[in-house]
């Protein structure tokens, strides 16, 4: 999975970290809920190139926990912060391309559900987990998490963007990758709760 790759993203960020020693991570948290903001004004507007510029800029999503975690900011509100904004990311990302005109909402609605439904089995896998005294079990299996579900999401605009007549079985390109996308994440969110079936 393209989330087994984070550590080597981190090391390319680790200079930029360092300037931020003394930044409050919460803040950094906040500031990374921007770009999923312009990429849903971008897409809704049809400003596709921007639109990839500001998926980039999701990169800044992971900086507030490195800073967290380098200089000893961990904090649980920090945590829950950081999971509450990411959800909100998400329905921005994904529901551009409904609002934009280049997916129907007939996609884009059950993938929004799959990809809540794959955080909150995890989350609440996790809590009850530890209400039982289990702090060992990880609960983020499955086939695609959500660094996956972004760039599918991402390659979805850039084919509309390369093939904006392609058709098939009146599927536009993007809708094609939303179907594969939606069956990916149906299928991750059973993993999750197969999952927390057999370890709770």
């Amino acid at each position: 999975m393209l989330s087994d790759k984070k550590p080597v993203v981190e090391k390319y960020l680790t200079p930029l970290v360092a300037t931020l020693a003394k930044a409050n991570p919460n803040v950094l948290t906040l500031v990374g809920s921007i770009p999923p903001l312009l990429f849903f004004v971008f897409v809704v507007y049809h400003q596709y190139a921007w639109a990839l510029v500001a998926f980039v800029g999701n990169l800044f999503d992971m900086i507030d926990g490195m800073v967290a975690r380098k200089y000893h900011k961990v904090t649980a509100f920090g945590g829950f912060l950081d999971s509450t904004l990411d959800r909100i990311s998400d329905f921005f990302m994904i529901t551009a391309f409904a609002f934009g005109g280049i997916v129907r909402w007939e996609l884009v609605a059950p993938l929004l559900l799959f990809s809540f439904l794959i955080s909150y089995a995890r989350g609440t896998s996790e809590k009850l987990a530890y209400a039982k005294g289990d702090t060992k079990t990880k609960f983020n299996v499955g086939l695609i998490e959500r660094t996956e579900r972004l760039f599918i999401t991402c390659l979805a605009l850039i084919l509309f963007m390369l093939f904006p007549t392609f058709s098939f079985a009146e599927l536009n390109v993007a809708e094609i990758v939303f179907v594969i996308l939606v069956l990916l994440s149906g299928y991750t969110a059973l993993q999750r709760i197969m999952y927390a079936k057999s370890h709770l």
